[in-house]
């Protein structure tokens, strides 16, 4: 047996190489399944990246020679259901590989791609009537949620706090673990598995420390940094009137501008930078170039860094730009401190302008800016104290740092193109700013937000003593954060974050309780949905562990005791989820041999069957059961709510599951109509006003 797969006429591979593992049949499918996919790349690139994918499922599926779904390969018998079932059992399998092969979360991008080829081959598989309809290769989401990439607590941060006596060990921690040494990896592992059942532990008094040292340590440096620079700039005008310093700037002028030999330049040079060349040369650029750094265009550029002369006379580029107003290191401690003292949004305080300060009176200024919305801007602003003291980091004020940024931007903002002009935040010089369709030029520009992210962790670093860095958006979401944590207030928040609503405030204050005693419930609840078989009721007896030969005798010959039996079965289930033994006494509180009653914990119960019956009674009641849940997310707190929350997603998504698969379209328009036209049983086992007076339920 041999196969040859042509692309774009050029025999890339032969897929004859699994012919010795998988069915002749199936390879003839796929090669015809493939030439037909074929057709539809518009590129080698995607031809060729699909061959790949393909390939690797080839590989995956010839290392399981055994697996059930080649018996029905070319067959005719067997039942369409049990078909599907091991082709979505196999898909699944290819999926779990994908993810062992690729796990970090910064491969979900690799892990998704992988599983393209695949996906469109199976469709073409399905119209060579190789596989069953409806077969899904699920891939992956990224969940961001508060708290991830938008404060200063990592992911990895919620995993390491965990227990009391952790706290100063994880402190000391970088953020990301893969700084961390096996010997404290064993060590954090050990004490979670044996602190379980510390009940003293408050995980939130950490987060709020450790949030509040953060904010306290970037601030600080900040502050600190940028004093500096006022002092260093304020420092060069002095330099400026320095009579002494002044003749030295004007000797250098003459040696740059003589025409003596290497040697008698170098005594020149001796005499006028020996021992005070910083000086020097930011005089020389203020009283000879406006205070401007030099382009390399210049004639002079070359002299001023010449590599040899600035290690002989001990200067550098970036002394020079810090006295000259021209860091942009100083710059991101201004837009930092800004974001600090405000909370405003990053692009907020990155579109500042150059009129958005005003001074009210002796006491306070306002600092306004513009929040962008979904639909249109928002005018925001914040009225802050005038600075009384003596300049300090401690004193520091936002309008101190803005003052000081206009005055920074003023010796070269004729320079600047008009759509930059009023921008607060610009820098010295950018190559290549388009101004035209057809034309660029070297000139001052506002700085992107990548380059203020990038800076930004620069002074992390420095702030943390290297241990930690993040992005310039995760200040606000700190802030607001900290705010929601210490008052456990959503008016605060919303009133700190300039919230239109209480909604986000909403998310801020419950955050990280909510994170701390849920995720892990939700996690494991959502791994057994994505496993959950939804079948319909003729494949229910085989799917929950009832022999289906008896099952059908039980139809066929009514014979009363194996039907009450099966039926039993298909009753022990409550919201769509089917119970193995309602009887079992699993849930604490309940007994061996009396029924369960503790039906909020059923979506978690290590009793639930993994199965979905696909009925329009079942389908029913999850609507009513639904119904019922939206109410009570609506009236109740999130603390009263809390316990139907899993209940609340699983109802959410077998009716979004429902409502978008065509296929059982019919199925759920009778069973809501069946939902509207029967009483609602769930409202009257669990009142919504009794629950929202109590917060508790009665069954």
């Amino acid at each position: 047996f041999f196969m040859e797969v042509k692309v774009n006429s050029t025999t890339i591979r032969s897929f004859s190489i699994y012919s010795n593992t998988l069915p002749q049949a199936f390879l003839l499918d796929v090669a015809e399944a493939w030439r037909l996919l074929n057709g539809t790349f518009k590129t080698k690139a995607t031809e060729r990246t699909y061959y790949q994918h393909i390939t690797r499922w080839l590989r995956f599926l010839a290392d399981r020679p055994n697996h059930e779904v080649w018996s029905y390969i070319g067959q005719d018998v067997g039942s369409l259901q049990e078909e599907y079932l091991a082709w979505q059992n196999l898909l699944t399998e290819y999926r779990n590989h994908i993810f062992d092969s690729y796990p970090k979360a910064d491969q979900l991008k690799t892990r998704i791609n992988q599983l393209m080829g695949v996906r469109k081959l199976l469709e073409y598989l399905v119209y060579t009537k190789t596989i069953p309809d409806g077969l899904v290769l699920r891939g992956w989401k990224d969940k961001q949620r508060l708290g991830q990439s938008s404060t200063f607590l990592s992911n990895d941060f919620y995993r390491l706090i965990n227990r009391n006596n952790l706290e100063k060990l994880v402190v000391s921690f970088d953020d990301n673990d893969v700084s961390l040494d096996e010997d404290s990896l064993s060590l954090i592992k050990y004490t979670l598995e044996n602190t379980e059942g510390d009940s003293d532990f408050n995980p939130i008094s950490l987060v709020i420390s450790s949030l509040q040292d953060r904010k306290s340590q970037l601030k600080s440096q900040a502050a600190e940094d940028y004093v500096s620079y006022i002092e260093s700039t304020n420092q060069a005008i002095e330099w400026a009137n320095d009579s002494k310093i002044s003749a030295r700037a004007d000797a250098f002028h003459k040696a740059i501008l003589s025409r003596d030999d290497a040697h008698t330049k170098m005594r020149l040079y001796d005499k006028a930078l020996g021992g005070c060349a910083t000086s020097v040369l930011v005089n020389y650029l203020i009283r000879y170039n406006e205070g401007r750094l030099l382009l390399n265009k210049d004639s002079r550029y070359g002299v001023f860094w010449l590599p040899d002369r600035m290690d002989r006379y001990k200067y550098n580029r970036q002394l020079i730009q810090w006295h000259l107003g021209c860091s942009n290191y100083a710059m991101v401690c201004a837009f930092a401190f800004i974001l600090l003292e405000t909370n405003a949004n990053t692009t907020s305080v990155w579109g500042l302008k150059e009129d958005d300060l005003i001074d009210q009176n002796d006491n306070y200024f306002t600092l306004n800016w513009t929040k962008r919305r979904q639909r249109g801007h928002e005018a925001k602003y914040k009225n802050l104290p005038m600075r009384v003291d003596e300049l300090t980091p401690q004193t520091l004020t936002v309008r101190d740092v803005f003052l000081h940024q206009m005055k920074c931007r003023k010796k070269f903002l004729n320079d600047v193109i008009p759509r930059d002009r009023r921008f607060l935040f610009l820098q010295w010089h950018k190559n290549n700013v388009k101004i035209s369709p057809n034309e660029r030029v070297y000139v001052p520009t506002r700085p992107s937000l990548e380059i203020f992210n990038r800076i930004f962790k620069i002074l992390c670093k420095k702030a943390s003593g290297g241990t930690w860095e993040t992005t310039p958006k995760a200040i606000r979401g700190s802030a607001l954060l900290l705010t929601g944590l210490v008052t456990r207030d959503a008016t605060a928040v919303m009133i700190e974050g300039q919230h239109a609503s209480l909604e986000m405030g909403k998310r801020y204050t419950y955050h990280y309780p909510e994170i701390w005693q849920q995720d892990k419930e939700i996690r494991l609840f959502l791994n057994w949905y994505q496993a959950l078989f939804t079948v319909d009721i003729e494949g229910f007896a085989e799917k929950i562990g009832i022999d289906p030969v008896s099952y059908n005798e039980n139809k066929e010959f009514a014979l009363e005791q194996r039907q009450k039996e099966a039926q039993n079965a298909i009753n022990q289930q409550f919201g769509g989820i089917h119970c193995i033994d309602p009887t079992a006494g699993a849930q604490h509180g309940t007994k061996a041999g009396s029924v369960c009653d503790k039906v909020d914990k059923c979506p978690t119960c290590k009793q639930r069957r993994g199965v979905f019956v696909a009925s329009i009674n079942n389908l029913a009641n999850v609507i009513q059961w639904h119904e019922v849940l939206v109410q009570l997310k609506q009236t109740l707190s999130d603390k009263d709510f809390y316990k139907w929350r899993v209940w609340h997603v699983f109802t959410t998504l077998i009716v979004d599951t429902f409502s978008k698969d065509p296929t059982h379209a019919r199925l759920m328009r009778e069973a809501q109509k069946k939902a509207a036209f029967t009483q609602n049983s769930y409202v009257s086992l669990i009142p919504i006003a009794e629950v929202m007076s109590n917060g508790t339920s009665n069954h």
